[in-house]
């Protein structure tokens, strides 16, 4: 079972804000532009040498209708192509494509409070071979709902403020099909056989920011719509599958004298009631059983650092760390077999680069990364678990 990715969806919840860049004043309309373009060469330790893009734009309008209304709206195109990625989630050559239209209303209650009711639409778009066309892909992914969100500001001279929001989505995957209840059963209705990803999604987050610092404590549930949770009999029983993320994060951007800092931690517990069948081969009559195969904790380390040589050169370095421990689940030799020890999966990213800044809202940057990926999972026909991999590329940003 392939891991939904909820990105799209919390980057449309907090649109509002994105644009804290963008001031309500006394301007009738005020832009937001935010770019980010990377390319980059993969050199893994198996394989061969491939490359990959990265896209990311948000273009926001902020639209003055009195002095305490605003409408604000936001669109975000989003390309990731193939690179090196956390174990459990995707192969190399996997591409996807995304594009995100929020619109929000905004209203000062008193001069600290304010809400932000919004909705949202999002269309996701996933290749995972490459014959696959966009328009195929098995697992693209529409989703629209709605927000509610309300801004506290406790220091204006700090930009202090605290945000509580609730999100809901709708999420269909459209292509999504399962291919093995259809070979099993030929008289299965597309109600059985596909649309078992679709579901309804909700997410309660609560946000403080204080002086560049920032923190985040984020509830997502996901309630399936039609697919069954698997019995150790091998049977779908009548309950359906729900997974519920929490994740915890803190980080911080200063400059001290001619340091630029941005460290990021995150903790994510994911628990989810569906189970797990290994089959070994087609036709396996004796399958082994995984309880609560999917329930895990996550960390994540982020800690960038720019040294400022002069006012337009840079020259940078970044520690990442990705850690995944599964409660339940245990890891697979060589054989497929289940083994006795938990499966756990590391990947750490040492990176170094050089930063110029062309003007006060454009800049360029030259990296290479040397990547680490661990696991204790020996079975790698379809994923790969356990490799080295470097990277050379460039990146351009704009942002205004």
């Amino acid at each position: 079972m392939k891991k939904i990715f909820l990105s799209a969806f919390i980057a449309a919840g907090l649109a509002g804000r994105l644009c804290a860049a963008v001031a309500e004043d006394s301007k009738i309309f005020t832009p937001f532009f935010d770019m980010t373009l990377s390319q980059a060469a993969f050199l893994p330790s198996e394989g061969n040498i491939f490359s990959g893009g990265n896209i990311n734009t948000q273009v926001g309008l902020l639209s003055k209708v009195t002095q305490k209304d605003h409408i604000f709206g936001l669109y975000n195109f989003s390309y990731t192509g193939q690179g090196f990625t956390p174990q459990d989630s995707k192969q190399f050559t996997d591409r996807s494509m995304s594009h995100g239209f929020n619109i929000e209303y905004r209203r000062l209650i008193t001069d600290r409070i304010r809400i932000r009711p919004g909705v949202a639409l999002t269309r996701e778009y996933r290749r995972t071979g490459a014959n696959e066309v966009w328009k195929n892909g098995l697992y693209n992914m529409n989703s629209f709902g709605a927000q509610l969100a309300a801004d506290y500001t406790f220091n204006e001279e700090k930009n202090g403020y605290v945000t509580v929001q609730y999100l809901f989505r709708n999420v269909k995957f459209p292509n999504y099909t399962d291919l093995l209840r259809e070979f099993q059963n030929a008289g299965n209705t597309a109600e059985t056989s596909g649309g078992l990803q679709d579901q309804s999604m909700g997410q309660f987050s609560v946000r403080p920011s204080w002086n560049q610092f920032f923190a985040g404590l984020t509830l997502t549930t996901q309630n399936y719509k039609n697919q069954k949770v698997v019995a150790n009999t091998g049977v779908y029983g009548a309950s359906k599958q729900k997974d519920t993320d929490t994740a915890l994060d803190f980080g911080f951007h200063h400059t001290l004298w001619i340091f630029e800092l941005s460290p990021m931690v995150s903790y994510t517990m994911h628990t989810s009631n569906q189970n797990f069948m290994l089959y070994k081969f087609l036709g396996d009559t004796s399958p082994q059983f995984g309880g609560k195969y999917y329930d895990f904790k996550e960390l994540a380390l982020s800690v960038p650092l720019d040294l400022n040589v002069t006012s337009k050169w840079a020259v940078g370095g970044a520690l990442n760390l990705t850690r995944r421990a599964y409660d339940k689940r245990t890891a697979r030799d060589a054989g497929n077999n289940f083994t006795s020890s938990k499966q756990i999966n590391t990947m750490t990213t040492l990176t170094g680069s050089i930063r110029k800044r062309i003007n006060e809202v454009a800049m360029v940057r030259l990296f290479a990364s040397f990547m680490v990926a661990n696991s204790n999972n020996k079975f790698e026909k379809y994923l790969p678990y356990s490799y080295t991999g470097k990277s050379f590329g460039i990146a351009y940003q704009l942002s205004y």
